[in-house]
């Protein structure tokens, strides 16, 4: 099978001037994406970047992202995604613990890594200014300004089962953890996708989500290519600027994930809802209400699929024109999927139970968490992955999300460990220990709740607690809702009991900061 470097040249002989990708007011061709893909390739070559090599991105949504992702494939070297929001103790982590060789930074989030610059050993930072060098700062797009456009000289080209991308995914006793994908688990998960969401070289996809998830990775990046459509990559999303750049665009289709669609949904209404060109998203996190909604209001097929980054990035998926309201669709083909009871039992349709899921087919999923022997076979135990995450099937073979086994926080389609926001906030000195989870929201999914225990004699505001926690956690991990609390339900073990926080929910005392009371 193929890898993304031979697939990308292969696309650019068949469609040459076509129109690949569109950003702002750039439209970049089929031949132009491969060659210049080739000059970064090239490029990274001169910085010592070889086969097998990691390299870290943390680069805002561009055309520049795509064109490390597809150069260093063409190196057969390894893209280490980095959330641009992270910062402090959680970005050090990411880069040491992916072994990454160079990191990637955009001068926009330069302050943010030269915080733990003095930390990090053994990373070659490099600056990808598209303009011009920024300060003193080895620069990428001096390097890429300067290569050749011809394929690069490769000794011993990737294979198709070899590491592509390393993803993170949020733990929930501990930090994220690390999944390395191959290119064939990548590939097969868009080409599935163009085969089930009936994706042509018509289609354009449109893509308002962060680059660094794996949604618009595969649902949009790769899925455009292997259809020989077009992919449109917004700066960020923006509810107020969404439908008119569907329109600008003549989009006919997007991928979401859980707040997106509520958020498009509460906006004012227009007598011209319907008239879109777009006709069918994709995603997950659309609950019944939603999906009807959605349709009803835009005249838009919602295909809700489920799936992990593990998992081969997604498993089942509402088919156009079989869609079931509420459901997260069927299975998809290459894996098997059963609901589980607590002993790996497997339970009948309609009863609750743990998602697990398997290939038929090999290296459709990931290859495992990078340097974490240990973790992959505590969530692949009786030769099924455990998901955490808890499901129920009907007779006729359509699958629904019930929630999450696991104690991570969903918010707006970022999975959260309570861990990290736990452990910044216990370092507050009036602190003596708290806990963070989800609270269910109409809108984003889950909002973050944190109980607190103060130290005797301590005082402390909420607006303290979020004024510490600002230069210390990304802005979607800062908690919505803050109570103060003489004490946290415990086990018998001494571990917190979340459940009984989550029931205990929003009470009399509970401070909103988005109401500051």
């Amino acid at each position: 099978m193929e890898t993304l470097g031979t697939l990308l040249a292969g696309k650019a002989a068949e469609n040459r001037s076509q129109p690949y990708l569109y950003f702002l007011d750039n439209v970049i061709s089929y031949e132009d994406i491969n060659a210049i893909a080739n000059r970064m390739a090239n490029a990274f070559d001169k910085l010592g970047v070889a086969k097998g090599d990691h390299v870290a991105i943390m680069l805002p949504n561009c055309p520049e992202y795509l064109y490390c992702w597809f150069g260093l494939a063409k190196l057969g070297a390894v893209t280490v995604t980095i959330n641009t929001q992270f910062k402090g103790e959680s970005l050090k982590y990411l880069i040491e613990a992916s072994d990454s060789k160079v990191a990637v930074i955009a001068p926009d989030f330069l302050h943010q890594y030269e915080e733990i610059a003095a930390g990090i050993k053994g990373v070659r930072k490099v600056v990808f200014d598209v303009i011009e060098p920024a300060g003193n700062n080895e620069s990428l797009g001096e390097l890429f300004r300067e290569s050749s456009a011809t394929p690069p000289q490769v000794s011993s080209p990737a294979e198709d089962i070899e590491p592509l991308i390393i993803t993170f995914t949020s733990g929930t006793t501990g930090f994220p953890k690390l999944v390395m994908n191959s290119h064939r688990a990548y590939l097969t998960a868009a080409r599935d996708l163009v085969s089930y969401a009936g994706l042509s070289s018509a289609d354009r996809i449109y893509s308002v989500l962060p680059l660094y998830h794996v949604n618009p990775q595969v649902y949009c990046v790769l899925a455009a290519l292997i259809a020989g459509g077009s992919v449109i990559i917004a700066p960020r999303f923006s509810a107020s600027r969404f439908w008119s750049d569907v329109r600008k665009y003549q989009a006919t289709a997007f991928s979401y994930v859980g707040a997106v669609l509520p958020i498009l949904l509460a906006q004012p209404e227009h007598p011209d809802d319907r008239d879109v060109p777009a006709r069918k998203c994709f995603g997950g996190g659309a609950p019944k209400e939603v999906y009807e909604k959605v349709n009803q209001r835009f005249n838009i097929e919602v295909l809700e699929m489920y799936g992990m980054s593990e998992t081969g990035t997604w498993n089942t998926i509402n088919r156009p024109g079989k869609g079931r309201a509420g459901t997260t669709g069927q299975v998809r083909e290459g894996f098997e999927i059963r609901i589980f009871d607590d002993r790996d039992n497997e339970l009948p349709p309609g009863e609750i139970g743990e998602i697990v899921i398997r290939p038929t087919k090999p290296y459709i999923m990931f290859d495992g968490y990078y340097k974490s022997p240990e973790e992959t076979m505590r969530c692949s135990t009786n030769w099924w992955f455990h998901t955490g995450d808890l499901g129920k099937v009907d007779a006729d073979g359509y699958y629904y999300f019930c929630g999450r086994k696991k104690e991570s926080i969903r918010r707006g389609g970022e999975n959260i460990s309570p861990y990290e926001i736990e452990k910044e906030i216990n370092k507050h000195p009036a602190v003596a220990e708290c806990a963070a989870f989800g609270i269910t929201d109409p809108i984003m999914g889950e909002e973050i709740k944190v109980a607190i225990v103060l130290h005797s004699g301590q005082k402390v505001t909420a607006e303290e607690v979020i004024a510490w926690c600002e230069p210390r956690l990304p802005k979607f991990m800062l908690p919505r809702y803050i109570e103060f609390v003489d004490n946290l339900p415990k086990s018998a073990s001494e571990k917190v009991q979340r459940v009984a926080l989550k029931e205990r929910g929003l009470t009399p005392t509970t401070w909103d900061r988005q109401k500051g009371s």
